[in-house]
């Protein structure tokens, strides 16, 4: 219990010092919020909203977590990531299709291609700025130039069915640029 409120107390001061810096929550790390998706596929344990979709094996279609705030063009998303067995797609600048399909630019967060370990927390920067998106992990440049719009959309997390995966996020805040 000690060390879950050492956690806890951790993550307020880190995002209390990012907020001087124009960093906002995007998740409050009690409920969804504004943000909206399968109940059976996204859930939230502790401080962190998670995916599993071990159950739905039998799916083929991906399943997006949408985030209904406000939307957004030109920003720096911070946020700690922990992946099992897969990928995830962070859709920016995106529109909802319906039924948990997305459809704008994206970019790729894996466990594959030496991107990130599996089952260990990571912290993930994404600058989304002028058209093009550059994503860190712990500090180092993983993709770079990837391409992005000049128009504002939303924010979606967004998982696959197929192979059977997990995502763990938490800390999700956001500043934007313009």
């Amino acid at each position: 219990m000690i060390f879950g409120l050492t956690l806890c107390l951790q993550a307020q001061l880190l995002q209390m010092g990012e907020a001087s810096e124009g960093f906002t929550p995007i998740f409050n790390g009690r409920d969804f919020g504004r943000w909206e998706g399968d109940e059976q596929v996204w859930q939230i344990e502790r401080d962190r909203m998670w995916a599993t979709t071990d159950k739905l094996t039998g799916r083929k279609r991906s399943l997006a977590l949408v985030h209904r705030g406000e939307r957004y063009q030109d920003f720096e998303l911070r946020m700690e990531v922990r992946l099992r067995n897969g990928r995830m797609k962070l859709w920016v600048q995106s529109e909802d299709r319906g039924e948990g399909v997305m459809d704008g630019p994206f970019v790729e967060i894996s466990d594959g291609r030496k991107m990130l370990k599996t089952n260990e927390w990571v912290e993930y920067k994404l600058l989304c700025k002028d058209g093009k998106m550059t994503a860190w992990v712990n500090g180092e440049v993983k993709q770079e130039d990837l391409p992005a719009t000049a128009q504002a959309g939303l924010i979606a997390f967004e998982v696959e069915a197929v192979p059977a995966m997990e995502v763990r996020l938490r800390m999700i805040r956001i500043k934007k640029i313009r």
